[in-house]
């Protein structure tokens, strides 16, 4: 396996399927825009995956990893027992976590080595969607994440971030790439230092404020329970056609409220 391979299946996300998407939020049975980062969060989703029907678009099996060296062994061995509060809190979504850690000795190989666990699990396990967290912000671990980035760009499989450190990897794995930014989402910010810089940089915006000091996955985690119930509204609310009832009236519209205030 070869980054430039993993490079040359990287395509950017379908933009019309992101607006279509968004079109039938702004079209259900409430005000527009109301439901805010869960409209975006799900219509960006609807455009990595192409599809925009709502009986096409499930629930995407996900797991956890959490990426570390060799000098975290400890604390991944914690997460193999389930003994760290990331174990509970990826469960509460369906979702399992998974330490990973890069052995690589230049970041050449570290990218590689994280494209290669990536596709592993991907392709063997069908997942849908990937949380990253990190024991630690060493370079090599976070040229591993910025691999597996691509290879899950490449696969249309978005990245849920975490902390500062997975934050470092998208914007390593953006400079091969520009477009693979929009595989990934921000989960919170967290009360790292740099972490607001971080996001911004990247152009993402974050849904939740946790005050999680660490970026060890678990406001990814927790980011996981609203993209479910970003999916939960654009497959189960109805629209006005759908209903038989009238479109939203303009001047009672949330940006027509925004806009008066």
């Amino acid at each position: 396996m070869k980054i430039n391979e993993i490079i040359e299946q990287i395509t950017p996300i379908n933009e019309e399927c992101c607006r279509i998407a968004q079109k039938r939020f702004d079209d259900l049975i409430k005000p527009v825009g109301s439901l805010a980062k869960l409209e975006e969060m799900t219509s960006r989703y609807a455009g990595i995956i192409g599809k925009t029907d709502k009986n096409d678009i499930d629930y995407p099996k996900r797991k956890m990893l959490i990426w570390g060296s060799i000098e975290n062994a400890n604390e991944a061995e914690k997460i193999m027992n389930g003994a760290l509060p990331i174990n509970v809190l990826a469960a509460q979504t369906g979702a399992e976590a998974i330490p990973l850690l890069v052995l690589a000795e230049d970041e050449a190989e570290a990218m590689i080595e994280g494209a290669m666990l990536v596709q592993e699990y991907i392709k063997k396990e069908g997942l849908g969607l990937l949380g990253y967290g990190a024991l630690s912000e060493d370079e090599l671990v976070i040229a591993g994440m910025a691999g597996g980035i691509l290879q899950a760009a490449a696969l249309k499989v978005p990245v849920m971030l975490d902390g500062v450190a997975t934050c470092k990897a998208a914007r390593k794995a953006a400079e091969f790439v520009t477009d693979v930014v929009r595989y990934c989402f921000a989960g919170h910010v967290s009360e790292e230092a740099g972490a607001e810089a971080a996001l911004e940089e990247l152009g993402l915006s974050a849904p939740l404020r946790l005050n999680i000091t660490q970026g060890t996955g678990e406001g990814a985690a927790v980011a996981f329970t609203l993209f479910n119930a970003g999916l939960k509204a654009y497959k189960e609310m109805e629209t006005f056609a759908e209903a038989g009832v009238h479109v939203e009236v303009k001047e009672f519209s949330l940006a027509e409220q925004i806009k008066g205030k």
